[in-house]
């Protein structure tokens, strides 16, 4: 088997990823752009075009810096304390790993190896589950904050008492949001800051829904809580549907996730339990480009699946 071989099936199996590149980014455009033409229409500020050029980290409020901290403020992790010591066992790792691959790297196991390797992603994924799981709280509790805010409305409070009743009423991560929007109405911040900066902390189409009947309603008035009513069913109905859609939808999942990851998972069994059967693999030239070509058909066909079972609602 020559290269030419593998070029072949490279070229034969391009114009399926490209239709699933080309499919994902005119899908993330077209939300994009209806998401900008929304926020044009209540006042947000978009991003000069010399801005949106720039690279993310040399954006003015987009640094590499600003990201992270918008990152751990997510994952609810406000304290510094928090913040400071996981950011150094991020460092540590990363020291440890290099310096063991650097000056061992020739006595290492496979399993050390591996270990090695996986160390310095250790901060990231707990900081990554840490914001799926806070996500989710904010999520399944919108509809409840929604529900008391139109209580307190329809009981004679302004928006922004309701808003600090809610704070005061209610327990987890969004209740800590709206004490900190409570916090800087109380400095006199105005309404429409207050709304950007949370909806950019919580990060959820349900914060943004939430912002923009805000903003639409203080600017062109109406029943508020009647509003906010309809948008508690709707989310409601949403998480319904999400719920089922999931359940019937399980099997395939499933499936999915099985074809993809049992030959990932079984090439990792062998590399680490039984490295003498991947020694063909690793060390002929022949062996290396049917390595290569595997991985590549199970990157494309997981691609597709990814595509095929993509939920958007």
């Amino acid at each position: 088997m020559s290269w030419g071989f593998v070029g072949v099936a490279l070229v034969l199996m391009l114009p399926f990823i490209l239709f699933v590149v080309a499919k994902q980014t005119e899908r993330r455009q077209e939300h994009q752009q209806a998401l900008n033409r929304l926020k044009f229409r209540v006042g947000f500020e978009l991003a000069t075009k010399e801005e949106q050029n720039l690279p993310w980290w040399q954006a003015s409020d987009n640094g590499l810096w600003l990201w992270l901290k918008s990152q751990f403020k997510k994952a609810g992790l406000t304290d510094r304390k928090a913040f400071i010591s996981l950011v150094a066992l991020q460092f540590v790792l990363l020291f440890v790993s290099a310096f063991f691959l650097a000056t061992q790297y020739s006595v290492l196991n496979e399993k050390t190896l591996f270990v090695l390797l996986l160390l310095p992603f250790l901060p990231g994924i707990y900081l990554l589950l840490k914001i799926r799981q806070r996500q989710k709280q904010l999520r399944s509790d919108f509809p409840e904050m929604l529900d008391n805010t139109v209580r307190a409305l329809q009981s004679g409070y302004s928006i922004d008492g309701a808003l600090a009743s809610v704070a005061e009423d209610m327990k987890g991560p969004l209740a800590d949001e709206f004490q900190e929007v409570n916090k800087q109405l109380q400095l006199g911040i105005s309404m429409r800051d207050i709304l950007r900066e949370f909806q950019s902390r919580v990060a959820l189409q349900e914060a943004q829904f939430f912002v923009i009947t805000l903003i639409i309603q203080r600017e062109t008035g109406g029943q508020l809580s009647a509003i906010l009513t309809e948008l508690s069913r709707l989310m409601r109905r949403r998480e319904q549907f999400q719920a089922k859609l999931k359940t019937m939808t399980a099997e395939s999942r499933f499936t999915a996730w099985f074809i993809g990851g049992a030959p990932v998972a079984y090439i990792l069994y062998k590399y680490l339990f039984d490295p003498e059967s991947m020694t063909f693999f690793l060390q002929d030239s022949l062996g290396i480009k049917l390595f290569i070509l595997s991985l590549a058909l199970i990157g494309t066909g997981t691609l597709i699946l990814k595509q095929m079972l993509t939920m958007r609602f």
